[in-house]
């Protein structure tokens, strides 16, 4: 009777232990599923306008783990989103970029802060240089909201070209983009620009 109320504590610790060991290996795959929930919550709030919601949802997804590239991306465009300085924008796409150069999305974004930040003419040759990097990039990033195809990212180098003053490669860019999209707006109003110059 000693040996058997002797090993039941002894069983019993072992049990706990292994439980507890169990529970805390899983804790990573917790997080990582978290921080994705949070992400994908994050661009369902941007998918309806919530950009707020989005904004806090993607830094929940950081607060968790601050190298989630794609995290940094929906912070720039939630940000862009809601028209709050450019700089903050700026920030979190090229930290994106830095952790994955990858995310064409995040190249875009960084394009169009650079269009709208129009301090110079660098920023607009920067900008061309960032949507030829979202081009090169993998395609699973590029046309998931804002920029919904191949065609509005020459709209946008058209758009560059033409405050940079170079009315013909902005023409190219024009033909470029009524050849993939004949309806495409953005085109087609700065063509209508061009013409009545």
């Amino acid at each position: 009777m000693k040996n058997v109320i002797c090993t039941f504590p002894i069983l019993f610790l072992i049990s706990v232990a292994s439980i507890l060991h169990i529970s805390c290996s899983n804790d990573t795959n917790v997080e990582v599923t978290t921080s994705s929930n949070h992400i994908q919550q994050g661009w369902a709030a941007y998918d309806s306008d919530d950009f707020t919601q989005a904004i806090l949802n993607f830094e929940r997804a950081l607060n968790a783990d601050p190298e989630l590239a794609d995290a940094h991306n929906g912070v720039g465009w939630s940000n862009l989103s809601l028209g709050l300085p450019l700089s903050l924008a700026q920030e979190a796409f090229q930290t994106a970029i830095r952790l994955d150069t990858s995310n064409g999305d995040a190249w875009v974004g960084l394009a169009n802060v650079l269009y709208l930040r129009q301090k110079d003419k660098t920023d607009f040759e920067s900008a061309l240089l960032a949507i030829d990097n979202a081009l090169q990039s993998e395609k699973q990033y590029l046309y998931r909201h804002d920029y919904t195809a191949e065609s509005d990212l020459y709209a946008l180098k058209a758009c560059c070209y033409f405050y940079l003053g170079d009315i013909h490669k902005a023409n190219q860019e024009i033909e470029h983009v009524l050849k993939m999209d004949k309806n495409n707006k953005t085109a087609i109003v700065l063509q209508k620009l061009i013409n009545n110059l």
